[in-house]
């Protein structure tokens, strides 16, 4: 990736990556992310991806040397308890030089944000209407991250709507079966809140599905395949999305590594063919391995919901990786304390020691009869190789620890390409410099004194000069215009690069310590790489419910009470003219009394969509020991998985 700053009039596609913690944030802005998304502290939506502030400040000084963007995010539902450590976690955050906070709840729009930091609408704010956009844009947002479930017309129906608001879609990732920020079912059952940062991935879960009372399908129902885009860029350019988000904080280093140079890859591509846009930061990626998001954590691909393909959505066999395949048993064989596997495979799929591979447990072993809803699905097992004992084009011969049970015929896929981990894992696997020019003169002042000039200018156009006064003394001598041409060329760390170096004047009268124009180049390279964004004074917020009638009105009469949790938020909606709380009527009914709403609809995978002719009734899901109605608003093609 080459992202040269411009100072043309173009539109910045931003390529916002994930990060669990600096390590990951790290390598995502290496390989060529325009913007990382992180928790802080607390409240951010993962209760296992938090981070200190001081880890939060060393994210955005290395960030910040190729104009990357550090969003935080600060998006779940807070109780009044919590309100004012919010309000300090958003005071260290400033000061830490953070650039976005992601935000759900209203409350903090009553909060004191300092100036320079955006506010942008998370996902859980379920932004899923233009008079909701609106009224989020009424608020000072400037960028919303848009529900997974949209399709191209939507986003598009979106940004004519609004198009000073930016739009944020998601590109790779896990998909939420359930739409993001009312789906409660992991607190129904668990007690453990998605608005609050624990969800317990009960959609990922095996479960049942039955119809008036008989079972007519079983396994992980409700979990979707990962969501790519990465195919549909011109179009969701088109429809006005300009920041492509992947999802995956929870994920390790090198599952961020690779998405990322994957999807920066594919947004290089689409700008070298539109000259119209540019990327958002800039800098140097040079990528030394070849990025290939199968070789990572997934659950296949599919871009179902964009392009309201929903039989391509779910993959109801295993919520686990199971990789690409790679061959077929032919025969197992004990030796020893090993066990030799044959199989079939081809010269394209290699295997190596390290390799993992995987394969779905005999389906004869599952217990159909049993009332333990896991028992009744195929598991996924797996084992490493521990050699290669053969390998040709159509045959390889494996050895592997301890026993494993296989019967010829069962495919085996690999969820773990060892050389790839080392290949991204390799010293300088990614590198990332911004270029510079520096310019040097000499100049006579006056009698036997002179002043030597240092100014740095770099590819986005900072600047930063220094100088130093010496005395031209003979018997010192001069250093010669080589050594100055190494000293100067030297970089100031492994993010810089010099482009081009400019020696002009008096240099025949240069009587300097060599030590003293190092420390000016040093110090000059310093000043001109060193602009981290400390924010510290606070915007103007007006929401401070002294001015009730200049508040905008939110779009729905009634709000979800589970969706708020404080005093403040509970004001704010009321001075928007919203009531807390629904009501006893049939829609008000189905809304509190769901505990998830999705786009995926079991009824049309597994029975008929009423739309062609099947009838709607009598479903039910049974999950973790639970029993939910399965009730539908076909007019807008979503499916509420209800609490009975």
């Amino acid at each position: 990736m080459y992202m040269q700053h411009s100072q043309l009039n173009r539109t910045k596609l931003e390529l916002l990556a994930p990060a669990k913690d600096f390590t990951s944030a790290k390598n995502a802005i290496l390989c060529g992310a325009d913007a990382v998304f992180i928790g802080g502290p607390a409240f951010g939506a993962r209760a296992d991806a938090t981070n200190k502030i001081d880890d939060i400040k060393k994210v955005c000084k290395l960030a910040h040397r190729f104009g990357v963007k550090v969003h935080v995010t600060l998006n779940t539902l807070l109780y009044d308890a919590e309100l004012k450590s919010a309000q300090q976690i958003i005071y260290d955050l400033a000061a830490a030089g953070i650039d976005v906070l992601i935000v759900q709840d209203l409350s903090i729009f009553s909060f004191d944000i300092s100036k320079g930091i955006e506010v942008h609408a998370s996902t859980q704010c379920c932004i899923d209407t233009v008079d909701k956009l609106k009224f989020y844009e009424s608020l000072g947002v400037s960028q919303v991250v848009l529900p997974r479930e949209f399709t191209f017309d939507k986003i598009k129906e979106f940004h004519e709507a609004c198009p000073k608001v930016r739009l944020e879609a998601f590109i790779l990732g896990a998909l939420c079966v359930g739409v993001s920020g009312i789906c409660h079912i992991s607190d129904y059952l668990k007690g453990r809140s998605a608005n609050r940062g624990s969800c317990a991935q009960i959609c990922r879960l095996p479960m049942q599905l039955f119809h008036n009372g008989k079972e007519i399908a079983v396994g992980h129902l409700l979990s979707l395949k990962d969501n790519n885009l990465s195919g549909h860029i011109d179009e969701l350019v088109a429809a006005g999305v300009t920041s492509f988000k992947i999802e995956g904080r929870l994920k390790d280093k090198n599952y961020v590594g690779n998405t990322t140079a994957y999807v920066s890859s594919k947004l290089d591509s689409f700008i070298s063919k539109h000259g119209e846009f540019e990327r958002a930061s800039y800098g140097k990626s040079s990528i030394s391995f070849k990025a290939d998001i199968n070789k990572t954590f997934n659950r296949g691909f599919t871009d179902g919901l964009f392009t309201d393909n929903k039989k391509s959505l779910p993959f109801a066999l295993t919520p686990k990786f199971l990789g690409p395949k790679i061959g077929t048993v032919i025969s197992v064989k004990r030796k020893g304390k090993e066990t030799e596997i044959t199989l079939s495979t081809s010269a394209k799929k290699s295997l190596n020691k390290g390799d993992g591979l995987t394969y779905i447990k005999d389906p004869a072993s599952v217990r159909t009869d049993s009332v333990n809803i896991s028992e009744r699905v195929p598991s996924v097992e797996g084992f490493r190789i521990n050699s290669v004992a053969e390998q040709n084009s159509k045959t390889a011969v494996i050895n592997v620890f301890g026993s494993v049970m296989l019967k010829s015929g069962t495919i085996l896929y690999k969820n773990y390409d060892a050389d790839f981990e080392k290949s991204l894992d390799a010293k300088n696997s990614a590198v990332r410099t911004v270029s510079y020019d520096l310019d040097c003169s000499v100049k006579h002042k006056e009698e036997s004194l002179y002043t030597l000039s240092l100014t740095a200018k770099d590819e986005s156009g900072h600047i930063a000069s220094d100088s130093l006064d010496f005395e031209f003394n003979s018997e010192l001598g001069v250093i010669g215009r080589d050594k100055l041409i190494s000293t100067l060329s030297k970089r100031l760390d492994e993010y810089s690069v010099l482009n081009s170096l400019s020696i002009t004047g008096d240099t025949d009268r240069l009587s300097v310590r060599l030590s003293s124009i190092n420390e000016l180049r040093r110090k000059v390279l310093s000043m001109c790489f060193d602009h981290a964004g400390v924010n510290s004074e606070s915007q103007f917020i007006p929401f401070k419910f002294e001015k009730e009638s200049f508040f905008p009105k939110y779009p729905n009469g009634k709000v979800d009470s589970r969706l708020v949790l404080n005093s403040v938020a509970k004001r704010f909606y009321e001075v928007c003219g919203t009531k807390v709380g629904l009501e006893d009527s049939a829609a008000d009914n189905l809304e509190k009394n769901s505990v998830m709403v999705c786009k995926f609809c079991l009824i049309n995978e597994y029975g008929t969509c009423s739309k062609l002719g099947g009838k709607v009734s009598g479903y039910t899901l049974g999950v973790s020991g639970k029993t939910f109605k399965i009730k539908v608003d076909c007019k807008n093609c979503f499916m509420h998985i209800v609490q009975e």
